[in-house]
């Protein structure tokens, strides 16, 4: 969680600067937008895949009510916003 809200400033400066930023560990979706993020590369896949796979057992399983909490940091909320896209 607290690798995505650290990459976010540095890759942000990486990109004004033009120097590649490769993470193992930051994993928000907001770390996959080029525009905004030009030098960022990362060898995890974004929380996005990781909700569309929760949401797809919550669908199996049909599950009657979901609810999620999150901390207001980076990961907590790319997960909770992916998940919500996929509901």
């Amino acid at each position: 969680g607290g690798s995505s809200s650290i990459t976010k400033p540095v890759a942000t400066v990486a990109g004004v600067r033009k120097v590649p930023q490769i993470s193992f560990a930051a994993t928000s979706p907001a770390l996959s937008d080029k525009e905004d993020y030009p030098y960022f590369l990362r060898t995890v896949p974004p929380d996005s895949i990781q909700a569309r796979a929760f949401w797809q057992w919550v669908l199996t399983f049909e599950i009657p009510r979901v609810v999620c909490l999150y901390c207001v940091e980076a990961y907590g909320e790319g997960l909770y916003l992916a998940m919500k896209e996929q509901a």
